[in-house]
């Protein structure tokens, strides 16, 4: 009887694991559908523990314009009429994109996401920055349109 408890206990284990990880794809993939026309590079989930910012390291290419997209997963305000869109964030974060020269390029302020023109092939660093202490995690999307 033991052995079925256990065997029970571990399949509940994958399931709730399985159910997670669904669910934070799936706002991934909100998040990045809002930027029509784009193509999605990459994807920054960030987790805060006690407040401190996330870096994340990124290459651009010279030459192409980059949107960074914020979102907050628990802030998302979904409409009524389709219950898997967010159509609004509340800014309980923030993101900014460095050069590797800690000179910042851009960050997000009253919108939640930015374009930047890449004016040479290097390193470059996504810092998110949570606003709130109840904030917990966001994530942020890179996408990008080659320059005309």
């Amino acid at each position: 009887m033991n052995t079925n408890k256990f065997i029970a206990l571990i399949i509940g284990l994958i399931i709730s694991i399985n159910v997670n990880a669904q669910c934070k794809q799936r706002f991934v993939y909100e998040c990045a559908m809002q930027n029509p026309g784009q193509v999605f590079m990459r994807e920054f989930n960030t987790k805060f523990s006690n407040g401190k910012i996330q870096k994340h390291k990124v290459i651009l290419n010279k030459g192409y314009y980059y949107t960074l997209q914020l979102c907050n997963p628990s802030d998302a305000k979904f409409s009524k009429e389709n219950n898997s869109k967010p159509t609004g964030l509340d800014i309980n974060s923030m993101l900014s994109l460095y050069d590797n020269n800690n000179n910042i390029l851009a960050t997000t302020s009253q919108d939640s996401k930015f374009t930047f023109f890449c004016p040479k092939t290097d390193v470059y660093w996504v810092n998110i920055m949570p606003l709130s202490p109840k904030t917990t995690c966001a994530v942020g999307i890179l996408s990008f349109m080659k320059s005309k």
